[in-house]
Order: structure tokens, then sequence, then C-alpha cells
């Protein structure tokens, strides 16, 4: 009982996605974690219920203190998106803001999330985008360079202080320069060991006093071949610790994603954690195999499976994790949610979305447009209603150009490149990327390239603007 007590208190989890059973809570404060993760679509319906909900798993947690943490990157990564206005990826703000800007933004974002209920946030991404092809990482990284990823990573963690929200930097010691998703399968990073020193661990090294790091589930050869960064002492104690200096908690990347998942079961896979030195374990989704794994684990604290030294290790940063970071106030808490945003928080973000367009070629002659092809959108309405809200008529049959938007995170296949090709050099196509924009590059037939690096509502409704205005000659941003 005890044993498992201690263990899960070293696990942030998930809720089950049909919500809080009688019999999961009573588990719950039985055994309370030190955290949970949030996500929109699976746990909250609105920001009211967020609070509810979040109140709910504090109360069942007393006396023991409970992180709430979630992913709040801004664009394709949030969970506050579909609710209230947020800024768009990383890669957007990184063209155009400057460290005052992100700053500002950072902390807007803090407050809002302790206001909620939240204390802790699994941003910014400190990843250096080295990789054009890579399909997780891409807009979501701050830039392409260690000075630009650190500089504004910096700045993020800036806005975060004094917030009571602890933010993390991910994902240590590097996921950007990798052509795999962690999430299906594992990546591998084969930069050199001198390689990886100026590029991949600048941002993680610049950084040493932020609140937490998140591992990466990649492998580098050059560190500890064969073993994911999330499973290997060389590089938890060996990198992070010692070589980067960094002294806060440390925790995984999900354990479900299957580049730390794949051949393991969930105790497995956490008992590795745990010997490589990483403070905290993350299951983002709950099942009974968690609550095994739980089982299992503590059992092998009381067997000495563990290594007690590393083990105990951790009980001071958790301590001093808990002390940085108080929780929200009743007052933060009864805050009315229109309140969580600033009167001019979407006109400064639409400008620098419309600033941070890049836009190559020329609008073909005509009036009107006609969407052939458009993504599928989380939040918002289709980018046709986007362009009609502009002023741009749909041009039914006669269109004077074809409109293709496309939002994907991962890279297109070089089939999908070739008849992108063979449609621009067809007709008349205006070609607009709103997430992994490296396709517009593929495909110079195209009559006119928009690249905006973000698929907000808010994203969307810039560029229709900035192609409306483009159709009457207005060259400038708006």
């Amino acid at each position: 009982m005890d044993a498992q007590r201690v263990i899960a208190r070293r696990m942030v989890i998930g809720i089950p996605p049909d919500g809080l059973s009688p019999a999961w809570e009573k588990d719950f404060a039985q055994f309370p974690p030190a955290g949970v993760i949030l996500f929109a679509a699976r746990d909250f319906k609105d920001l009211a219920d967020a609070r509810r909900l979040i109140a709910r798993l504090r109360e069942l947690a007393r006396p023991r203190r409970l992180f709430v943490s979630l992913d709040e990157e801004g664009g394709w990564v949030s969970q506050l998106a579909g609710h209230v206005v947020v800024p768009p990826n990383a890669a957007t703000l990184a063209r155009v803001a400057d460290a005052d800007t992100i700053r500002w933004i950072a902390g807007v974002t803090a407050r809002r999330l302790h206001a909620l209920g939240v204390d802790w946030d699994f941003a910014p991404v400190a990843d250096v985008h080295s990789e054009p092809d890579n399909p997780v990482i891409g807009p979501r990284a701050w830039g392409t360079t260690p000075a630009q990823v650190t500089a504004n990573a910096g700045a993020w963690l800036a806005g975060f202080q004094g917030s009571g929200v602890a933010s993390c930097l991910k994902h240590a010691p590097g996921h950007g320069d990798t052509r795999t998703d962690s999430h299906l399968a594992l990546p591998v990073c084969d930069a050199s060991v001198s390689t990886l020193e100026s590029r991949e661990f600048v941002p993680f090294r610049s950084h040493p006093h932020a609140d937490s790091l998140m591992t990466a589930h990649v492998v580098y050869p050059a560190l500890d071949p064969g073993v994911p960064a999330t499973y290997s002492r060389p590089i938890v104690q060996g990198v992070l610790r010692e070589r980067l200096g960094f002294s806060g908690v440390v925790i995984t990347d999900a354990l479900e994603m299957q580049g730390a998942a794949a051949g393991r079961t969930p105790a497995e896979a956490g008992l590795a954690a745990l010997a490589a030195g990483c403070d905290l374990l993350l299951y983002a989704h709950w099942n009974e195999d968690v609550r095994r794994a739980r089982y299992t684990m503590a059992d092998a604290v009381v067997e000495g499976k563990v290594d007690r030294a590393l083990f105990d290790a951790t009980r001071p940063r958790l301590a001093a994790f808990d002390a940085a970071h108080a929780e929200p106030s009743p007052e933060e808490l009864a805050a009315p949610l229109e309140s969580l945003t600033p009167p001019d928080w979407e006109r400064r973000l639409a400008g620098l979305i419309d600033r941070a367009l890049v836009v190559d070629g020329r609008m073909p002659e005509g009036t009107s447009l006609r969407v052939v092809e458009e993504s599928e959108w989380k939040q918002g309405p289709s980018f046709a209603a986007a362009l009609r809200d502009a002023g741009i008529p749909d041009g039914g049959a006669s269109p004077a150009a074809d409109v293709v938007a496309i939002a994907s995170r991962v890279p297109l296949t070089a089939e999908r490149i070739a008849a992108l090709r063979a449609q621009s050099a067809s007709r008349p196509t205006v070609l607009v990327g709103l997430q992994n924009d490296r396709f517009l590059d593929l495909v110079p037939e195209a009559a006119l390239r928009v690249s905006a690096a973000d698929c907000t509502p808010l994203a969307r409704s810039i560029v229709a603007r900035r192609l409306a205005a483009l159709k009457a000659g207005i060259t400038t941003s708006l």
C-alpha cells in the first residue's frame, strides 16, 4: 500500500475517456498521482467544464498537492483552441515577434491557464528545426538555428515566471533533426556529438534553471546506441544533468507513444525511465494497464529493484518544484472567463500573423477564386468561407484561379508533390501552406504561394484577407 502511494507520486496520468467513475475516483483518492494531464477533446467540453473537472480532481487528491498539466503551445498543439483565440504556431511568431512580444503572449497564456486551475504547461518546444521533413516538430519549433530557438524559448520562459504555472522545455536533448514521428515509431538522430553539442543541446544548456524538461523518445547513437533518451542513464544523467547542468524536474514524454512503448509493458517503460533518472512518468491515457503498472512498479520498489539513491534524489526536486508554483487562488478561479483575454489580444495577434505571411508569385488576373481542396479543420469555418467573408466571390465553374489550402504536419509525399505540380502547370493555382509549408518550395509552377505556417481560424482569416488585398492590387500588409 505505502509503496503504491510512493510510486503514484512519480506518475502524471490521464483521466478515463468516459469520465470519472466512482471506482476510479476511489482509486485516485487512495493513490493520488503527482499530477494529471488534460486534453480538451477528451476531457472537457468548455472552459467552465474544465474548471469544474480540475476542482474535483484537486478535491480528490487532498491533502496531496496535484499538478494539473496540459500541452498549450498555441497553434496546432492547444487545449484552449476552440474556446478562446490562441496564438499561432511558434514558427509563425518566430518570423516577426520580438522577445517582448513573445513574453507578453506567454504571460497571457500562463494567466489564462492559472485562472482555469492549470499549473503546469508542457511548453515551450526547444527543438531546433534543422530537418525540413520532420513530421512532428516543424512549425512547433521556435526557429531553425540554436540562437533563435534559445532566445525565443527564453522569452516564453520569462513570460511564465511568477505566474504560478510551471513551464517545460521539450524534447530533451533535441527532437528537431528526425524524420520519424515518435508518436508512431522510434526516431533516430544520427548527428555526431559535436553537432549535438553545437545545435541540439544549445537551447537546453542555455536554460538550466527552467522549471522542467521533457525527454525525447529518440535514439542518439553518438550518445547511447540503440537506447531512447527517455530510458538512457548516460543521456538523462550524463547529458541532461551533468553536461547541460539541469537541476530541475525531468518528466518523460507520454509513455504510450510508440517511440517509447514498442516492446515494453507500461510497467517496464516506467521502470526503465526511473532507472535512467527521470523524476516523473507521464501516462497520458488512463486504462487498466496503467493501474497494473503502478502495482508492478511498487513491487519493484519493495523488492529493491529500483536504484534508491537515484529514486530518492527526486524528492528535493519535486519539493522545490511544488514550492515554486502556488496553486491557483480562489480569486483567480473566480475570475470571469471573458476576462482571460486582453482587449487587444486578437488585434495584435492578427497583425503578427499578417506580417509573418511569406508570399511568392503573383495573383492571377480576374476576380474570383475557387477552393478545390482544403484540409479538415479542428475549429472554425472552412477556408472557402473565410475567402467569402473577405469579399472574394466563389468562381464556380469558371474561376480565375484554383486554391489549394493544405495544413499538414507530415511532409507531402513525392506523389502528392507531383500531382500539385501538374495541377499548377495546367491552370492558375494559388497554394496556401498552413502548417508544414515545405511543400510550397517544391511546387514552383504555382502562380502564387502563401506560407502562414499556422492553421488557426485567425490565421486562415488573415490569409484570406491577404488574398483579397492582392486581388485588389494591394501588396503591403493589412
